[in-house]
């Protein structure tokens, strides 16, 4: 199920582009006046869908800086097309003479790219809302006193938003503006995206996972056999109610080690309610006897055992309950998900990896990645053909290099051809290469 969080102008065309597409029924929507709504929204959805999706950058922004969310969450951005429909609706309203304009939250490479397009000079009052830390101003008001003032100054003689909120509050104290709005093809891209993220997401609950139990030695001198033997089965009858708990099976490994087979989304479903302060499935109940807990996921037993191995050795001593995930990814009972991965440990990856808001091992692919660059002339283009993603994606990492201050813009590239001109960027790798102490 994907859920959509927009205002209500933008869901009405999502509705209708689904229904197009054969697939109304696989959507849930809530509708909003104003984008600082959308956490609280998304948090009703979260239970329900696989993808939350919303119909732009600002609302995405607030709910991902709210955090606390278990759905995968997307937004459809704003591409040229949105933009090309804008400019044409100017155009005709204006008898073939665009006006100087100030833009909020459509990137600035998209803006230039599709001003490029038409050969006009790209105006340049681009309001950057966000970047890949979050959001760059705290409230809808900064970005409608950006348009006023560009307005009152006379640095532009309309303003193009696309935020419904923004769009509304300039109109109504008499500034001009245009808002840039979905198109059909956009919105479709989009929903496509999404319900592929939800069909990935529902193989990956269905994963195998295991609860691994070790319980300490029993018996020994001094100890009442007859008693020893009923503790082992009420810790069996205890497992066994555990296991049908987690709609699971039991089996026993040894003397000492039990282990309880179910689904990764059954694991993750538990690791949902221990974050909300919920009794959870990763705690064993009625077991009188020291022991140790630990879950692992993988694409095959052997795999979910082996992870599941790993979290025991993590758990020994701290008694905290651990996690590891297929990719390495570690998640303990003590507190939030630890961002460290089981198979990227070097202090410098990890450090680089927080200033970029990545996983430490996309961090290192893309290093590999620039390795195979020219760090002087560095595009979005180049990145995203040496790191395999999309231009949009290959973009992102750049304004993220650029926040961290491993990067900087030093001028644009145009090609002889039919392509898009391509901010180049200056990469420090040397920089890189020294905070994680050697080469990629």
């Amino acid at each position: 199920m994907i859920g959509i969080i927009g205002p209500e102008d933008s869901i009405r065309l999502v509705q209708e582009v689904s229904a197009g597409e054969g697939r109304a029924g696989d959507l849930t929507v809530r509708a909003y006046t104003r984008p600082e709504q959308a956490p609280e929204l998304a948090r009703e959805l979260d239970e329900l869908c696989q993808v939350l999706l919303f119909t732009g950058r600002i609302p995405h922004a607030f709910a991902a800086s709210a955090g606390g969310l278990r759905a995968e969450i997307d937004y459809m951005p704003h591409a040229g097309i949105d933009l090309y429909r804008t400019l044409s609706r100017m155009l005709l309203a204006s008898g073939g003479r665009l006006p100087t304009v100030s833009v909020d939250t459509i990137e600035a490479d998209i803006v230039r790219e599709t001003y490029h397009d038409i050969e006009l000079t790209p105006p340049t009052e681009i309001l950057p809302i966000a970047d890949s830390s979050g959001l760059l101003f705290s409230g809808l008001d900064e970005i409608v006193a950006f348009h006023r003032e560009r307005y009152a100054s006379g640095a532009v003689e309309a303003c193009l938003t696309c935020l419904g909120a923004v769009h509304r509050d300039l109109r109504e104290s008499g500034v001009p503006v245009w808002r840039v709005e979905h198109t059909r093809a956009s919105v479709r891209d989009a929903l496509r995206r999404a319900w592929l993220a939800a069909e990935i997401r529902q193989s990956r609950a269905t994963q195998i996972a295991v609860m691994m139990i070790e319980v300490a030695e029993q018996g020994g001198r001094g100890h009442d056999t007859y008693q020893v033997e009923r503790q082992r089965l009420r810790l069996r009858e205890a497992l066994l109610e555990h296991a049908e708990r987690m709609r699971g099976r039991l089996s026993t490994i040894d003397d000492r080690t039990l282990l309880i087979t179910t689904t990764r989304g059954t694991v993750e479903s538990a690791i949902a309610r221990q974050r909300s302060g919920h009794a959870t499935l990763l705690t064993l109940r009625g077991v009188d006897v020291e022991h140790t807990v630990g879950f692992g996921a993988g694409t095959t037993i052997a795999a979910a055992e082996d992870n599941a191995r790993k979290a025991l050795a993590l758990g020994r001593g701290s008694g905290d309950t651990h996690v590891v995930f297929p990719d390495g990814e570690i998640y303990s009972s003590r507190e939030s998900p630890v961002k460290q991965r089981l198979r990227e440990t070097a202090s410098g990856v990890l450090r680089i990896s927080e200033q970029l808001r990545l996983g430490p091992l996309s961090t290192r692919r893309l290093l590999e990645a620039l390795r195979q660059t020219d760090p002087n002339e560095v595009t979005a283009r180049g990145l995203a053909d040496a790191y395999g993603v999309e231009v949009r994606s290959a973009r992102r990492l750049l304004n993220s290099l650029r926040a961290a201050g491993y990067a900087e813009e030093i001028g644009v590239h145009v090609s002889t051809g039919a392509g898009r001109p391509q901010t180049v960027y200056r990469v420090e790798m040397q920089r890189l290469f020294d905070e994680i102490g050697g080469g990629v």
